[in-house]
């Protein structure tokens, strides 16, 4: 379906599935970032917050986050919208990956396709990866209210969950990813 309506170059092997979404994010955290046999460290970068807070129990490492307060457009109604203030990201050696929900859960606020293009080309530029969780996001399950590309390439990591299609006790998350950065199928 993705190859064929969205035109991604994706084989079975670009195609993980864990044992539901909040275990995949607990393997690309650990896969991505935290100790490395070296002894350094890297991090997981949050370009917005408020971020889902079941993140937080996803990391071996203490210390596994950072994050970038956002811009805040106020709108009418007592309304907002949050964006990634650029001027003020920094991806430093320590970043071992770029991670945003899409939508952004608990806010319901939706990254702009612009933003995820900027962030997919800063990702690029420093060498990580951008994992974009789309749990409720498009092209499935699509329950957005907003208008929404669907965004991969070999750079990002695009995790999707089958319990928002209305499977919620299926356990299956669903990872599609370049070969080499994706981790092993938990299944």
């Amino acid at each position: 379906m993705l190859r064929d309506e969205l035109g991604w170059e994706i084989e079975p092997q670009n195609i993980a599935l864990t044992n539901g979404s909040q275990s995949a994010f607990f393997y690309l955290f650990n896969l991505f970032a935290g100790r490395r046999a070296d002894g350094t460290t890297r991090k997981v970068l949050f370009p917005l917050t408020p971020e889902y807070i079941g993140y937080a129990d996803a990391g071996l490492e203490e210390d596994l986050f950072v994050a970038t307060r956002p811009n805040i457009e106020l709108l009418p109604e007592g309304q907002f919208k949050y964006h990634v203030d650029f001027e003020h990201l920094q991806v430093t050696e320590e970043t071992g990956m770029i991670c945003v929900s899409r939508p952004t859960n608990p806010t319901g606020n939706v990254i702009t396709d612009e933003e995820l293009i900027k962030l997919d080309a800063l990702a690029n530029q420093h060498g990580v990866p951008l994992v974009i969780d789309n749990a409720y996001g498009v092209p499935f399950p699509g329950i957005i209210f907003s208008d929404a590309r669907p965004l991969w390439n070999p750079n990002i990591v695009l995790c999707m969950s089958l319990s928002k299609l209305g499977l919620p006790g299926s356990r299956c998350g669903i990872i599609i990813a370049n070969e080499k950065s994706s981790p092993p199928s938990a299944t």
